[in-house]
């Protein structure tokens, strides 16, 4: 059984004139045709279109006449708007205002248009709409509606100002609102705005709007008092105090702007716009009333996504995270803002120590602000766990949903292994990697690198010499060349070169000025190496730079300076290697050769 069909929601932009009354009738005689010859009854009446009105159809069919293939058409279009086809009723509606340039064809294709949220097809028709009908308040303001969408502006005011002169209250909050949002703009069409505000001074739509624009162009004393004089004229318009706590904290007066917020929530517990601003400058001021704030907004609005969005965030900064959680719940059941829940059910599970939990929100979350993040902590908490089985099996799913993106998850992933000292394991991803991909020049200086952390010297070097031919001057790859070889004692006067070549190429980078000063170091210029070494941690103050300006000064016997050294680079970096390492050496070197003079 097939469900009775419901009427086309024209009312939610109820019709103030018919789409040409002439439909009805037409549509009354068509019917007649159509019925049989011997019937001797009284014809029933014809069937309301909605929003339709009845008309005498002798009277419409001598004002004007349509053809028979257009009342088929509008007729179409009536019964595809009962059947839910809307799409069907828009085209038919908006062919036919077109085609017969009536003004109750084009305002119904509009009201159609808009309900569908149609905007090419709305702002076409209301435009033809206005231009049929210059008379009618309503079809100006669905011209002025519509070129606002569509960014047109001035003649959006055009259009506004006929509104205006013909009685109607012509949206210009909303136009100003377009307007600000671009600074040429805004200077563009000020003169406009203030022309109607001198025009109708009593309309506080019009004054508010102006208002707008000064506060755009930060002439806030006077947005003050045009909206202030707006609130003696019409204190029921909350627009207006509502703009007066924005352009109080423009001026840097908070507090003013909340204790007015807070009267006026007093007065309008319900208003919805008013607690949510006085939430918002809560926010800076006293976390725990403006937490009070939105729950009272939630309450009031239980299905608004965004305000219980804003009440779980607060509770999850507070850690007040068994309060967060069933907020973050709901929002999954509302199937609103999903991504952000469970990226924050995640984190609530991460500070709960549950792994498992985390990461299956965490691989929840869809492309989007927190998607990245989301990745890189889920991958990490299943690292640190030691479960590089799951970590391969997301990154391969990762990969196959974003294969333009595989080189940097291949990365990503090698990376983890490498941090987790995982290093055959990160080779094997990346070798994987390079025969999928065998220019990526991102993947051969990761093997490289990672060749060179197995012991593989040979392997580094043919990676590094690969890159150079395809970059000669790349000053990255020259300076990690160079700095490998100053490990063989007879290949240092080539790693000089390639180190003073990388450094001619950025004289300013604390790695190579470092591996300037090393390599000076290892060839003995001792107080040539001090020099660049200490530009080198002035710049940067890396534990491996601190290490060796630290070794330079000891074997100089500054032995003082270079435990300053150390010890600011252990405090900067309590779990470096190098730093213990080089003084390990160091002290054992000195042993040895004491050892020596003694003997």
């Amino acid at each position: 059984m097939l469900p009775a069909p419901r009427p086309f929601p024209f009312d939610k932009f109820p019709p103030r004139s018919a789409p040409s009354s002439l439909l009805a009738a037409a549509l009354s005689l068509w019917l007649s045709a159509c019925a049989p010859q011997q019937q001797m009854e009284a014809p029933a009446p014809a069937p309301q279109l909605a929003g339709t009105p009845q008309v005498p159809a002798e009277e419409e069919m001598t004002k004007r006449p349509f053809p028979i293939d257009t009342f088929y058409t509008l007729l179409v279009a009536e019964v595809a708007g009962n059947r839910e086809q809307y799409d069907v009723a828009l085209a038919n509606y908006y062919h036919q205002a077109e085609r017969t340039q009536d003004a109750g064809v084009a305002a119904r294709a509009t009201r159609i248009a808009r309900f569908l949220n149609a905007r090419r097809a709305a702002l076409r028709s209301a435009k033809l709409w206005a231009e049929l009908e210059p008379d009618e308040a309503e079809a100006q303001l669905a011209a002025t509606a519509e070129l606002t969408l569509a960014g047109d502006l001035e003649t959006a005011l055009l259009h506004a100002t006929k509104a205006l002169k013909l009685g109607g209250d012509a949206p210009l909050q909303s136009l100003a609102a377009t307007a600000v949002s671009n600074r040429e703009l805004t200077e563009q069409v000020m003169p406009e705005f203030q022309r109607l505000a001198q025009q109708y001074p009593d309309n506080g739509e019009v004054v508010l709007a102006y208002a707008m624009m000064l506060r755009a162009t930060e002439q806030y004393p006077e947005a003050l008092s045009l909206v202030r004089r707006v609130q003696e004229q019409h204190p029921d318009l909350l627009d207006a105090p509502l703009l007066e706590t924005h352009l109080l904290v423009d001026q840097d007066r908070r507090g003013e702007a909340i204790q007015l917020l807070e009267k006026l929530v007093a007065i309008y517990p319900r208003e919805s716009r008013l607690r949510l601003q006085y939430a918002r400058l809560l926010i800076r001021e006293d976390l725990t009333l403006a937490q009070q704030q939105f729950a009272e907004l939630v309450k009031q609005n239980p299905e608004d996504g965004n305000l219980i969005l804003s009440l779980g965030l607060i509770r999850y900064e507070t850690d007040s995270l068994d309060e967060a959680r069933p907020l973050f719940e709901r929002l999954l059941k509302l199937g609103q803002h999903k991504s952000a829940a469970h990226f924050y059910l995640a984190g609530i599970a991460e500070r709960e120590n549950d792994v498992a939990g985390a990461v299956a929100h965490y691989r929840q979350v869809e492309p989007g602000n927190d998607y990245v993040e989301a990745i890189t902590r889920g991958t990490e908490l299943l690292a640190d766990a030691g479960q590089f089985v799951d970590n391969r099996e997301w990154f391969a799913e990762l990969r196959q949903r974003h294969p333009q993106q595989a080189e940097h998850f291949y990365l990503m992933e090698a990376e983890l292994l490498r941090k987790n000292e995982e290093h055959r394991l990160a080779l094997e991803l990346i070798d994987r990697a390079r025969e999928k991909d065998s220019e990526s020049g991102r993947l051969v200086y990761t093997q490289a690198l990672l060749n060179e952390q197995m012991g593989n010297t040979v392997a580094f070097e043919r990676g590094m010499r690969q890159l150079l031919e395809r970059d000669p001057d790349n000053a990255t790859i020259l300076n990690a060349l160079g700095y490998k070889l100053i490990e063989d004692e007879s290949r240092r006067e080539e790693a000089l070169r390639l180190i003073s070549k990388a450094l001619e190429l950025r004289p300013d980078d604390p790695a190579i000025i470092d591996s300037m000063g090393w390599i000076q170091y290892r060839l003995g210029n001792h107080s040539e190496a001090e020099k660049y070494l200490r530009q080198a941690l002035e710049k940067l103050p890396d534990h491996e730079i601190a290490a060796h300006l630290g070794e330079v000064l000891w074997v100089q016997g500054h032995r003082e300076q270079a435990m300053e050294v150390w010890q600011d680079g252990l405090k900067k970096n309590p779990q470096s290697k190098i730093i213990p390492a080089a003084m390990k050496r160091l002290q054992i070197n000195e042993s040895l050769e004491q050892h020596a003079s003694d003997s």
